[in-house]
């Protein structure tokens, strides 16, 4: 099997119209990387040309850099100008591939390392004047080749809104005196109007995984929605492996949690 990688030479950038945040200003994108230093990655609002680097970009732009200063600093710029140089942070991997996930919400950007998003955090920082614009992804370098794989953008959640207010009030809003009356009425309405099939093998606000099959499929679930369903076993690792169980099997159990029917 020939293994199909991405290498962008010394001071490019590559573009595709695919690697773009479904809303301006979210989204999360993760990635591996095999590189000596520098695996930089763009947030613009337009896609490059093919003649781009961000070091000549003068339009509005995010640039995280990952391995700086020979591989012994995170960076992050705005604009051309650095914003955040910390060092011992966010490194590289010269003699393998490293799995790393980037988010950007509304100008706060997390970073981290692995292959599932929102786990094992190594930075984060909030520009206090937010370019929400910004929606394509651009795969850098610096000087010397970085090679990508397994490149996927991920969408984030519309609203911070806690999990626990969505399985109660669906997407419903009500005033703090009529909690108790309002509660009581929900809970005789039917799965659709609570909005959990909104979360079904969502990232939003997940804090457990399924890894699932031969082929190690990550399906992303909430163990409040997956208590609140019977007596579910839960172990203390973030994620549970079941390498028998087929994706459809376990879709099809998820969903009928989630909904209450099956499809």
């Amino acid at each position: 099997m020939v293994e199909k990688f991405l290498t962008v030479p010394p001071f490019e950038c590559a573009w595709r119209e695919d690697l773009k945040f479904q809303e301006a200003g979210r989204g999360c994108v993760a990635f591996d990387a095999f590189a000596c230093n520098d695996v930089t990655l763009v947030f613009r609002e337009n896609v490059g040309s093919q003649g781009y680097h961000y070091k000549r970009d003068s339009s509005p732009h995010y640039t995280i850099i990952l391995g700086s200063h020979r591989n012994r600093r995170l960076r992050i710029e705005v604009n051309g100008k650095t914003v955040v140089d910390a060092a011992g942070v966010g490194l590289c991997c010269s003699n393998s591939f490293q799995s790393y996930w980037i988010s950007i919400y509304d100008g706060f950007i997390s970073i981290g390392n692995g292959k599932y998003p929102f786990q094992d955090v190594v930075f984060q920082w909030s520009d206090s004047h937010p370019n929400c614009n910004v929606q394509y992804i651009g795969l850098s370098s610096w000087d010397k080749h970085v090679k990508y794989r397994n490149v996927n953008v991920l969408s984030l959640t519309h609203t911070l809104m806690p999990l626990s207010k969505h399985m109660l009030f669906g997407d419903y809003q009500v005033e703090e005196d009529d909690v108790a009356a309002t509660a009581d009425k929900q809970l005789h309405m039917d799965y659709d109007n609570w909005g959990l099939k909104n979360f079904l093998e969502s990232w939003d606000l997940s804090d457990m995984l399924f890894i699932v099959g031969p082929e190690e499929r990550p399906v992303p679930a909430h163990k409040s929605i997956l208590a609140a369903s019977g007596n579910f076993p839960f172990c203390s690792s973030f994620a549970i492996t079941l390498p028998t169980v087929s994706y459809q099997l376990l879709h099809a159990l998820l969903h009928y949690i989630y909904t209450g029917w099956t499809e």
